[in-house]
């Protein structure tokens, strides 16, 4: 059992949204305190990231998408909408998707691999 607690911890698609909502905040931004949920430019971020930004999607394609939520930033619930409508008539799915956004990894490293220490 004790091994367990020295492997890597394998992120979620959620717990990957709640890193990418946290990266890269203005702290002089007081309306940037709500977390939970996550800017357009921090899902480009993932996106690029996840090498889907200019290659399956181009920033006006997310940009056009985000507005259609007529909000400032998303929870994971309309982030799953977004990544639904971003691949409509796209030769990508969904599941395509999240998986590509999956092995990008926390912000700024490219691995999904968490190290605990405790």
């Amino acid at each position: 059992m004790a091994d367990d607690d020295d492997k890597p911890k394998k992120h979620t698609l959620e717990s990957l949204f709640h890193l990418y909502a946290n990266n890269i905040v203005v702290t002089m931004d007081l309306d940037n305190e709500d977390y939970d949920c996550i800017l357009l430019s921090q899902i480009d971020y993932w996106l690029e990231q996840a090498k889907l930004l200019r290659t399956t999607f181009t920033v006006t394609e997310t940009g056009l998408v985000y507005m259609e939520f007529r909000k400032w930033r998303l929870d994971y619930e309309e982030f799953l909408d977004f990544l639904e409508k971003i691949c409509e008539g796209k030769n990508v799915t969904v599941e395509e998707v999240k998986t590509f956004l999956l092995e990008a990894g926390v912000p700024g490293t490219g691995s999904s691999d968490v190290v605990v220490v405790k």
